[in-house]
């Protein structure tokens, strides 16, 4: 039932970001982060690489960064096309975590 309780906030979660933030001042999408600088990498088929060679970042959420290799990738997925990347993001110094990070590659796919 965990999991299930999980499953829901994460869709609504991603169901908001998909929004554009202009519409809702008071509660931006992606958590009002800017998504200049966000590092993606996928195989030819569209798809998260199992083994990246771009992105071989370490860094955890919440850990310092001075750029968005050095954040470790999260796999994040376009629903819409069904195709997906890795994806890192720096903001401010600090690695961004999966939730915030997959919301702005959505924005990215036009979902």
């Amino acid at each position: 039932m965990r999991w299930l309780t999980g499953a829901i906030a994460a869709a609504g979660i991603l169901a908001a970001c998909s929004n554009d933030a202009s519409t809702d001042e008071d509660a931006p999408a992606c958590s009002g982060v800017s998504e200049v600088g966000l590092a993606t990498e996928q195989t030819p088929a569209g798809q998260c690489p199992t083994s990246p060679k771009m992105l071989t970042g370490t860094g955890i959420a919440g850990s310092s960064c001075s750029q968005s290799t050095d954040c470790a990738p999260w796999c994040c997925t376009c629903s819409g096309t069904g195709g997906g990347s890795d994806v890192a993001q720096c903001s401010g110094g600090t690695c961004l975590d999966q939730l915030t990070t997959c919301c702005l590659y959505l924005q990215q796919c036009g979902q």
